[in-house]
């Protein structure tokens, strides 16, 4: 059986999709988390090291065991970077087919991700939401 994985996301779908900066109380501390920022968080690089970065850590496995037929599935992540550059609160935000191995996997690369440049609104660094469609492809 030929596999080729491919991996896309578009960088358009990796922006805030909101004009208007919104605040969202997460903890009693009143922490703020952006769903825009004047300037997008980065992964170390840009955007062609997330793909690397992407390439290089997936594991497919446990998705090829799961199914051995044609498959293509999106995994949208949403996650925070928060003000210091760290990923967390790391959740899958949706997924077009039902493929637990797929999100597993999604969530686990999410995870493992070093740390990225902040958001910065108002020339400081801030949390902000993020959200990374990994697309799964298996022919």
């Amino acid at each position: 059986m030929k596999i080729i994985l491919t991996l896309f996301f578009s960088l358009t779908s990796v922006l805030a999709f909101s004009q208007v900066p919104t605040i969202q109380v997460t903890d009693a501390t009143a922490a703020q988390i952006y769903d825009s920022v004047d300037v997008e968080a980065e992964f170390p690089g840009g955007a062609d090291s997330l793909r690397k970065f992407i390439f290089d850590n997936i594991n497919m496995d446990a998705i090829l065991e799961f199914s051995d037929e044609e498959m293509h599935n999106k995994v949208y992540v949403r996650f925070v970077v928060n003000k210091d550059g760290d990923v967390e609160q790391v959740a899958i935000d949706r997924a077009g087919t039902y493929c637990p191995p797929c999100n597993k996997e999604a969530l686990r690369l999410v995870k493992s991700m070093p740390k990225w440049t902040p958001g910065i609104v108002d020339g400081r660094a801030v949390s902000m939401y993020f959200r990374l469609p990994i697309i799964f492809s298996v022919q």
